[in-house]
């Protein structure tokens, strides 16, 4: 449902209405980027747009929290779809870089797994020095905080696979808003709305889809 509504949002951002997007006519002057995008959009992507699919383990390469300056201003969409999550703390760059990337008209589609809760849960809030570390089957992590103490967590939590998908937090949805508000969005809104004829329902009030605008005039 996540993938479905991901390609619902991001077509009616572009043209006003839900879409589909091997339908689509090639629009090579709409530039995006995906975040580890799901192969069952990307590819068609890729083919419909400018659009390049990035990973933070393998070419083409991308770390949000890093981006580089020669990347600002130049994408119509970017796709982070459980992504977030994943970066380590402190999280709000990644948030900064991504409207950073965006033109000023531009729009991020934007899913994590979140809570209800007032604040986020960061799982490692001192990470620093850090490495996963395999051990009769089991993962762990060994960190050496910025002064110098030593800390070792278990019961780790990956999305997708072991030792390339951690999770660092859980985002709480009001803490996520203003992480939004806090890089320079100038909007943003939860994506709860329930479009049956295209699967997507929504069951509960949390982790649902956000899209985030550069500009509120498009």
């Amino acid at each position: 449902m996540r993938t479905r509504a991901i390609a619902h949002l991001l077509t009616t951002e572009l043209f006003g209405r839900s879409l589909i997007i091997a339908d689509l006519t090639r629009r090579r002057d709409l530039a995006g980027i995906g975040l580890s995008d799901s192969d069952n959009y990307a590819r068609r992507l890729s083919d419909k747009f400018n659009y390049t699919n990035t990973f933070f383990h393998q070419e083409p390469r991308l770390d949000i929290a890093a981006a580089p300056e020669d990347l600002d201003r130049r994408f119509d969409f970017i796709i982070a779809s459980d992504v977030f999550e994943h970066v380590a703390p402190p999280v709000s760059r990644a948030f900064v870089n991504a409207r950073r990337l965006l033109k000023p008209h531009g729009v991020l589609i934007f899913s994590v797994p979140y809570s209800l809760e007032p604040e986020t849960r960061e799982h490692f809030p001192d990470l620093h020095d850090y490495r996963l570390i395999e051990v009769n089957g089991s993962w762990r992590l060994e960190n050496r905080t910025a002064d110098g103490r030593t800390q070792v967590f278990t019961d780790l939590v990956f999305h997708g696979g072991p030792g390339s998908t951690l999770e660092m937090r859980l985002f709480s949805r009001n803490a996520l808003l203003r992480e939004f508000v806090n890089a320079g969005f100038a909007g943003v809104r939860i994506a709860d709305e329930s479009q049956a004829a295209y699967g997507i329902v929504w069951p509960e009030p949390w982790s649902i889809p956000m899209v985030a605008y550069a500009s509120l005039a498009r």
